[in-house]
């Protein structure tokens, strides 16, 4: 009997079953645009398919359910004893329509990862990925217009239509004021995605889960307001109970959710951090001293002190000089029950110790800057960055003479480097720190060949892309340890390629950079621009040109230097150009003359000029 009340319902649905249909074909059309900068860049098309496809749903799912509703007698089976429960018939119908439209949301969501995961040469990684982004950014909005639609339905059918259009009129408003909100408010994002940068790591994936059950709070509220609204006997007396309760849910959930948007503290701390930099006068190479060493680092983001680090002190000390990254500020120094008097001046602290045996350093709880988060959510403190103390004085950020804030500018030698991925607390205590780098957040580890790769979710692809960048990272290390024989016994020619880590670039800074790179003891990382996919190739292969300049600049520090190699190295070993070297000499203070001859030159006489130029800085470093 049900198959033949959904016929029935079919056949009166022609016109808004051909909505869903051609709304259905416009969203995989757009989300499927094969030009896309991002695998995951139709998040930003939410701003214009959410608020349209919530008013087909809506509509679609009042008229089926209406039609469902009114189709089954209920009453007339109740009378003639036909059934002693009648409404079981309906349950299962509507129960049958919401598998049908939850199915419907699974297959949508299905195509458009797995066409998208083919387009990136990806495989079950990313498709894994972006699978739950389509639930989370279109089916639970799809979901709540489902609701709503089922809610005023049942009004219509089983008590008056006057009463349906009244509870209908109260959700319409309501979503009008959440994306009326949404549009004039930045700071509040509910349905759509519409910040810049639209795709970025700290705030579109980071707090997904929150963002969830701020969402499935708004879906459950509609039936609570549904709930009052029917089981008030007078219209008016249901529409003012249930327009209080809109008014106290969006208020009560609009200051949740701002406790998940830390645009405004990162960014802000940002501006910060570039007019620190741009107004410090700090002098160059002051000498630290004071004989200490890490004893226990503490990190926790959701602790009042996010970053806590105990130092062992010489007793006959009284002064002691170290260095740290300029964004972390530090909140008070203590030791012995005591507060040590301290001075922070840049990256260089200064503290009076009065010959105390040890001291712990207090971080205040800033949240970092978008250069390196410090959040419940994200926490990006690599070893490069210099987030705990350090007894040289290392140049961490630099400003160029466009005005462009750069990081990553100079690091240092690591022996040993240990990288805590995926866990948000970690405390280390011992006697020999090494190389310190804690990493949670939107990232993927996998094993290749013995390698570790650490892997920003929406750069993954396939496992084949990953040992074709592992491989070029290996003949770029060979080619390179061969034709510079002074780079034989350093670390970068002993050491095998442990992991490579592919980590988004802060916001703020230029989208290409030759200090997006670092390599110690093995370890190799990649700074990339969030928009680096571009028209579907995958990022390693945009890593495997830009390392090889990064990694001779990492190992030269010379701009001509690095630009050469780079360039003797695409050739060399075939690496495939999208057109970094261009870009990156017109970025370079290299004569344009000198390049395009450079470029015109037979393979053994770039060779030639490198060893040379190589010979003749070593001379200059004596």
């Amino acid at each position: 009997m049900k198959w033949v009340f959904i016929s029935r319902m079919a056949s009166r649905l022609k016109a808004e079953a051909s909505f869903i249909f051609v709304f259905s074909g416009v969203l995989m059309f757009v989300c499927l645009n094969p030009h896309t900068i991002n695998p995951a860049e139709w998040i930003l098309y939410t701003k214009y398919l959410v608020p349209i496809g919530m008013a087909v749903w809506l509509l679609f799912s009042f008229r089926l359910h209406v039609s469902l509703f009114t189709s089954t007698p209920i009453h007339w089976i109740a009378m003639n004893d036909i059934m002693p429960t009648p409404q079981k018939i309906v349950f299962c119908q509507t129960l049958i329509a919401f598998i049908c439209f939850f199915a419907w949301q699974l297959a949508l969501a299905g195509i458009i990862a797995g066409a998208v995961a083919a387009n990136y040469s990806a495989g079950w990684d990313l498709f894994t990925f972006l699978f739950p982004l389509y639930l989370i950014h279109f089916l639970l909005p799809f979901l709540w217009a489902w609701m709503i639609g089922l809610s005023t339905g049942a009004v219509y059918a089983y008590h008056s239509s006057k009463k349906a259009m009244l509870l209908v009129g109260v959700f319409v408003l309501w979503i009008i004021v959440l994306f009326s909100l949404e549009y004039r408010n930045p700071s509040f994002s509910l349905w759509g995605n519409h910040r810049w940068p639209y795709i970025d790591p700290l705030f579109s994936l980071t707090f997904q889960k929150e963002r969830v059950l701020i969402k499935l709070a708004y879906i459950l509220s509609s039936i609570a307001v549904y709930g009052v609204f029917r089981s008030m006997r007078r219209s008016f007396a249901g529409l003012a109970a249930s327009v209080t309760l809109v008014i106290f849910v969006t208020i009560f959930l609009q200051h949740a959710q701002s406790k998940f948007q830390l645009d405004d503290i990162l960014l802000a701390n940002d501006v910060k951090l570039y007019q620190q930099i741009k107004h410090q006068a700090q002098p160059k190479n002051i000498p630290l001293h004071g004989y200490w060493k890490i004893k226990e680092i503490e990190v926790n983001p959701k602790s009042t002190y996010p970053i806590k680090a105990t130092l062992s002190l010489h007793p006959k000390e009284h002064t002691v000089r170290f260095s740290i990254n300029e964004q972390f500020q530090i909140d008070h120094i203590q030791g012995g029950g005591k507060r040590f008097p301290f001075q922070q001046q840049g990256n260089v602290v200064q503290v009076q110790t009065n010959g105390a045996p040890s001291m712990t350093i207090y971080y205040r709880h800033t949240f970092g800057s978008t250069f390196y988060p410090l959040t419940s959510g994200v926490t990006l403190l690599p070893f490069e960055a210099n987030w705990y103390p350090q007894s040289m004085d290392s140049t961490l950020y630099d400003i160029d003479s466009s005005g462009t804030l750069h990081s990553n500018v100079e690091t240092k030698t690591c022996t040993r480097v240990n990288m805590i991925v995926g866990k948000e607390k970690y405390r280390w205590h011992g006697d020999h720190l090494p190389c310190l780098s804690v990493i949670n957040g939107p990232y993927k580890q996998i094993q290749v060949q013995h390698t570790r790769f650490l892997v920003y979710k929406p750069f993954l692809t396939t496992t084949r892309n990953y040992m074709e960048l592992k491989h070029q990272l290996v003949s770029i290390r060979n080619e390179l340890c061969d034709l510079f024989p002074n780079l034989a016994k350093t670390d970068y020619c002993t050491k095998e390629v442990k992991s490579v880590s592919i980590i988004p670039k802060s916001i703020n800074t230029t989208n290409l950079s030759l200090y997006d790179s670092t390599v110690a003891d093995g370890n190799y990382t990649f700074y990339v621009d969030p928009f680096l996919d571009v028209n579907g190739t995958p990022a390693t292969i945009h890593i495997q040109e830009l390392a090889a300049f990064f990694i001779p600049y990492r190992l030269f520090e010379n701009e001509q230097i690095s630009l050469f190699v780079g360039l003797y190295l695409m050739e060399k070993l075939h690496i495939p150009s999208i057109g970094y070297e261009n870009r990156l000499a017109e970025k370079a203070s290299i004569n344009s003359t000198a390049w395009e001859h450079y470029k015109a030159l037979s393979m053994k006489e770039k060779e030639n000029i490198l060893i040379h130029l190589v010979q003749e800085r070593g001379k200059g470093d004596r």
